[in-house]
């Protein structure tokens, strides 16, 4: 049995710490990636930043303690992107796969064809991608933790208006590849969950109506970035020891599971 894949032993807090942890997470340069980055860190691991934008600012957020947050640009969509990021990347501990693009169109929109594309692309195939180069490696050592961002829109079809079936699909795909990769690594030590963040306030949110968005929803707000970034974490750690091919769902209440 790998050391990830022990129970947790110690106290509750060690139980939920990530010292000497590596891990790598994509679409780190801001919303929630940035704040998953932001609380793996806090919990002692050493964070690995990527993104197709510059992540030197967090980097210099976190760095402020002494510790460092190595950084490299890259653009998840790019069919050679996982192999330069392993490359780059070395051994790890956990892969948390935040990338993703949202754009708010429905199917009756002119530029839908490419918007779907770029959705498909983005959202599924490159985290499929890096599972591909990554869970074998990560399974090889016999440990590891790989988190992935879905969506409650898998699990809806969408919550308000403007999220076309592009975007919904992409996520249930994504949902999907979790149970695949779970069914398929979990006995080589490798741990494979998901999350499902209902409305969170990211920049990626900026051209919705949120007040509107929401009013109907349990707790009437949308979700901060660091209420789906500990949910992450702790997924990461000892904790979730006992945990594979699990979608949590983060959503305020918005939606449950029959």
């Amino acid at each position: 049995m790998s050391d990830q894949a022990q129970p947790a032993t110690g106290t509750m807090t060690q139980a939920f710490r990530l010292d000497g942890q590596r891990i790598l997470i994509t679409g780190a340069a801001g919303g929630i990636g940035a704040a998953i980055a932001r609380a793996c860190f806090e919990q002692g691991a050493d964070v690995l930043l990527t993104d197709r934008s510059s992540c030197e600012a967090l980097a210099t957020e976190l760095g402020r303690d002494g510790r460092s947050a190595p950084w490299l640009e890259a653009d998840i969509g790019h069919a050679d992107t996982p192999a330069r990021l392993a490359e780059w990347a070395g051994d790890i501990d956990a892969l948390v796969l935040a990338a993703g693009i949202y754009r708010p169109i429905d199917w009756d929109h002119d530029d839908w064809e490419q918007q779907a594309s770029l959705a498909y692309d983005i959202n599924l195939k490159a985290p499929m991608r890096m599972a591909r180069t990554f869970a074998p490696r990560m399974a090889a050592r016999g440990k590891g933790r790989m988190v992935l961002i879905g969506s409650v829109a898998a699990l809806t079809g969408g919550t308000f208006p403007g999220v076309g079936p592009h975007y919904a699909v992409s996520k249930g795909g994504l949902h999907t590849l979790v149970r695949y990769l779970a069914a398929r690594y979990t006995a080589a030590g490798l741990l494979i969950n998901g999350v499902a963040p209902g409305t969170i306030d990211t920049p990626m949110l900026k051209d919705i109506d949120l007040e509107t968005a929401v009013a109907k929803q349990p707790l009437k707000r949308a979700a901060r970035p660091d209420e789906v970034a500990w949910p992450v974490a702790f997924l990461c750690s000892p904790a979730a020891s006992f945990i594979s091919g699990a979608i949590l769902d983060i959503n305020g209440g918005n939606y449950s599971r029959p």
